[in-house]
């Protein structure tokens, strides 16, 4: 375990960090805790472990800015300042590039360095005085499927709808005014008729009751002989069609006007895509308003989100849907102008959206129209199509290495050409300030998460993780993603029994228990089932026995888990078979087999050439040799060389090899007297194992001792060998 308590494990004395302009003092050689630990605000500063990287985005970020200065200079937006002016082509004036493409390991930064990117951006702009833009879209009028286009400068596109929209709300009110009326008019002149009905039939029913004389008879009665409805009819059929009639037909239009204006009126209210108001108002398609670069994560989005969209006309046609510029949604091309277009996992991208991509970088300009792969067949969408939307974007690609050949190729090409593609780091140097980074590393985490103070303690011991997790004994690992599940994890930990300060136990406890992979919890829990079965005694000596430390992978994930393998060597000679006519024989069993094989094949043969230079014996010729590793059926790699070749060498020599001794490392065949032991692979994971299963010592090659593990990571006696002499001094016993 590191040294919790060392007082230089951050350096000695006081540094001066710099946060928001100001200067803020932070004693490293007695600090008790992150609290109060100075974080800035500037993603920039927490990047850490990119120094590389930084500096080429800082050379892309130069030459993206004097590209904007010299597009200023030229007036590009002169084009666009009115829907009615005609667009000339943006690569008239527009230079290809800066692209950056960021190849690394997951969690080693690449996305918080988009984002820092455009932060950087956005300070850049303030000090040159360059301009953000807002995108407005207009009907048009004379071809309704074009919708016009016009750019202006950020906010000025909301004022711009404000006052569309004050103009539309007068239209809107004019024209309500003028149903209103045309309705009380009729509604007016319909009521006054029939009230002039209703008067007449009341006169006449008096006149009737009154029996009033009439024309040439005494009385009305007597004139119509007493019959009351034929006197009725005949006064009808004179007032009904000039009273009635029409006073009815004003009311019921009237009453129509009034619910076509409510309800169907396309121009006078109608609600239409996402309840937008169906009118002519402008849409505001792109809006900067917030002063900041546009930093748009386009990581996943298919065409219509990349490079925009018409949406679905519900009434298809007839002027009764929502008009076609305010179906327009911008993509993420147009959104990203003048900032960064953030596409991580750039290889996924489909050939013909990595075309259009490529045509987007190269014209700065893209229309928006139906740009599904399933559009689900013929709409009103698929007649629409935008002049061109200014999209003038730093494309800031990432991926992890094996993106290189499968990005495609013209795409590639052009990042080749006019950008850069930068390697990530997978560590650092173990050194005081990269150790210094770590705690910054932790103290941005506990702000962004608000999490409780880790103390010294628990900041070492996150350190000694991130050292271990590089497989290197003087780096640090730069995949800092894993590392945030630790601190959280280590931080619910504390909290749950009550502490203020996050100690360095509950790290060790998230570490060992809580944040493991599940490809690693199921390695483990197989390990454990396995190990139940394994006959490993790690004691006493035994002859042409040895344990080797090996590892097992998942082969999706990569995880990994250490794990001990028995070797048993049986050696006769061919002398004591002299009446026989055999041959000699050298098999291995219990190792990879068929297109399993990778390396362990190299191994044997080595095996055999290792041993003839050291003895001169051909084990293969003056024995019948078995090697088997017993209770396995798939070893392989180099690391199984030493344990072989000392398996046999204890044979030859007639002695035992200690059983609480474990192996590791390549033997190699040599011109020299010495037979020399390389480097392996996963010794950490191989360590634990070995330390679990109670063995006292392991022996490993001595650049892994140098360069890989550090020994106070171990309760654990571990000894380096440099060649195979080395290794049998620790292994063979004189007993």
């Amino acid at each position: 375990m590191p040294e919790s308590n060392s007082e230089e494990f951050f350096g000695k004395g006081k540094s001066k960090i710099k946060i928001s302009g100001k200067e803020i003092e932070w004693d490293w050689e007695s600090f008790k805790n992150t609290e109060n630990f100075p974080v800035s605000d500037n993603l920039l500063d927490w990047v850490i472990g990119q120094d590389k990287a930084l500096q080429e985005c800082y050379l892309c970020l130069d030459e993206w800015v004097q590209k904007l200065k010299f597009l200023k200079k030229e007036q590009w937006w002169k084009d666009w300042e009115t829907p009615l002016t005609r667009k000339n082509p943006v690569k008239e004036r527009l230079s290809p590039g800066p692209y950056l493409l960021l190849l690394g390991d997951p969690g080693t930064g690449k996305s918080l360095i988009g984002r820092a990117l455009a932060m950087k951006l956005t300070e850049l702009y303030k000090e040159n005085d360059i301009e953000l833009s807002d995108v407005v879209c207009w009907s048009n009028k004379v071809i309704p499927g074009e919708p016009r286009i016009s750019i202006h400068p950020s906010p000025l596109g909301q004022k711009v709808i404000n006052q569309e929209k004050v103009k539309e709300v007068k239209r809107q009110f004019l024209k309500k005014t003028l149903f209103k009326l045309l309705q009380g008019i009729m509604i007016g002149t319909g009521v006054a008729l029939l009230s002039f009905f209703l008067y007449f039939l009341g006169n006449s029913v008096g006149a009737w009751i009154q029996n009033s004389p009439y024309g040439y008879f005494p009385s009305i009665q007597q004139a119509y002989n007493y019959n009351f409805l034929d006197y009725m009819i005949k006064q009808l059929i004179g007032i009904v069609p000039y009273t009635a009639i029409p006073g009815g037909s004003l009311i019921f239009f009237g009453i129509m006007v009034g619910w076509f204006t409510k309800f169907l009126g396309g121009q006078t209210g109608m609600k239409g895509i996402g309840g937008a108001e169906s009118s002519d108002v402008p849409k505001l398609l792109i809006d900067n308003s917030s002063g900041k670069a546009p930093f748009i994560d386009a990581t996943g989005h298919s065409s219509s989100q990349l490079f925009g969209s018409i949406a679905w006309d519900p009434y298809q046609t007839g002027g009764l849907g929502t008009p076609e510029h305010q179906r327009v949604t911008a993509g993420d091309v147009h959104r990203a102008c003048l900032g960064i277009l953030y596409i991580d996992e750039i290889k996924n991208l489909y050939p013909e959206e990595a075309i259009t991509l490529l045509t987007v970088l190269e014209d700065g300009q893209l229309p928006v129209t139906l740009r599904s792969r399933w559009h689900g067949g013929e709409t009103a969408a698929m007649a629409v199509s935008t002049e061109p939307i200014p999209s003038v974007t730093f494309l800031v690609a990432a991926g992890n290495f094996d993106s290189i050949n499968q990005i495609h190729p013209a795409l590639m090409d052009r990042i080749y050409g006019y950008g850069k593609v930068v390697k990530m780091n997978n560590d650092m140097p173990d050194t005081i300030e990269n150790r210094r980074k770590y705690v910054q590393f932790i103290s941005q985490e506990i702000k962004r998460f608000n999490l409780m103070p880790f103390s010294r303690e628990a900041c070492i011991e996150i350190v000694a993780e991130g050292r271990r997790r590089s497989d290197k004994r003087d780096a640090l690992s730069t995949k800092f993603r894993p590392l945030i599940s630790v601190i959280k994890t280590a931080s619910v930990l504390a909290s749950n029994s009550g502490q203020s300060i996050v100690e360095s136990k509950y790290v060790v406890e998230a570490i060992e228990e809580h944040c493991k992979t599940i490809q690693k919890q199921i390695l483990e829990h197989k390990m454990a089932e396995t190990e139940k079965f394994l006959e490993i005694d790690p004691k006493g000596t035994k002859l042409g026995q040895i344990y080797g430390l090996a590892i097992v992978s998942d082969p999706v994930s990569q995880a990994e888990t250490g794990a001990i393998t028995r070797l048993k060597a049986q050696m006769i000679p061919k002398a004591k078979l002299s009446g026989k006519k055999l041959g000699g024989y050298y098999v291995v069993t219990g190792v990879a087999k068929g297109t399993e094989e990778k390396y362990i094949a190299d191994s044997i043969m080595k095996v055999r050439s290792v041993i003839l230079k050291k003895y001169g014996i051909d084990i293969a010729q003056e024995y019948m040799t078995h090697l088997d590793f017993s209770q396995d059926y798939g070893i392989d790699g180099p690391s199984a060389g030493v344990t072989m070749t000392l398996a046999i060498c204890s044979i030859l020599e007639g002695k035992p090899l200690r059983q609480d001794v474990a192996v590791t490392g390549e033997i190699n065949v040599s011109s020299d007297d010495e037979i020399e032991v390389t480097a392996v692979g996963g010794l950490y994971e191989k360590i634990k194992s070995a330390e679990k299963l109670g063995f006292k010592t392991v022996v490993i090659p001595y650049r892994n001792y140098k360069y890989s593990i550090d020994p106070k990571d171990f309760n654990i006696k571990i000894v380096p060998g440099k060649n195979l002499d080395d290794y049998l001094k620790v292994l063979l016993s004189d007993q």
